[in-house]
């Protein structure tokens, strides 16, 4: 165990190498810095983004709560629904809508009803078609991809800054090792 954080410390940079120029030193704090930033920022971070995507859709389920079933009538016949060719189709219906109204549109259908079948749509206060409300278990889904993917997004940025230090830092080493070349280079060359 010794042993691997021995290496480990020497290959992060962190031992005390009389040889390490000050570009590795720098690049060794870069790292921790990102490292530790990384382990405490990705839990601080997948509980902020967790409780945020709750919070905000356990809002917008609540504005749903007037969200309401109510049943279509096709203003097409089943049989020409079929004529579709696909699972999914879009068919012109209508429905009742507060205040004694009745709205029309167009309504997706996933199989072809039966003849003479209402088909469930979900409608707003306004009778509006809308999308079905969220559902407890979706709210849960999001909840969960949010707390995955924002420690996720802070991996790869931190990985971008890093590599744009290590880029920046390799950059002048190479400068710097020209410039020790151009001085040293000389003596070691026959001169014509």
């Amino acid at each position: 165990m010794k042993q691997a954080m021995t290496w480990l410390s020497r290959r992060l940079g962190w031992d005390r190498n009389p040889l390490r120029r000050r570009s590795d030193r720098v690049e060794a704090a870069v790292i921790a810095t990102l490292l530790a930033g990384f382990l405490i920022g990705a839990p601080l971070l997948a509980i902020v983004a967790g409780r945020m995507t709750d919070a905000n859709e356990l809002r917008q389920q609540h504005s749903q709560r007037s969200w309401r079933q109510v049943p279509a009538t096709l203003l097409v016949s089943p049989a020409a629904i079929g004529a579709f060719g696909s699972s999914d189709a879009w068919v012109p219906a209508r429905w009742p809508a507060p205040g004694h109204r009745t709205r029309r549109g167009v309504i997706e259908l996933d199989a072809v009803p039966a003849a003479g079948r209402p088909v469930l749509v979900w409608t707003n206060a306004a009778g509006r078609l809308t999308s079905p409300p969220l559902t407890r278990s979706a709210i849960q889904l999001d909840v969960t991809l949010a707390a995955l993917i924002a420690p996720t997004v802070l991996a790869v940025m931190l990985l971008a800054a890093g590599g744009s230090v290590r880029l920046v830092l390799n950059r002048r080493r190479l400068a710097d090792w020209d410039r020790a070349w151009d001085s040293i280079g000389p003596r070691w060359t026959p001169q014509p």
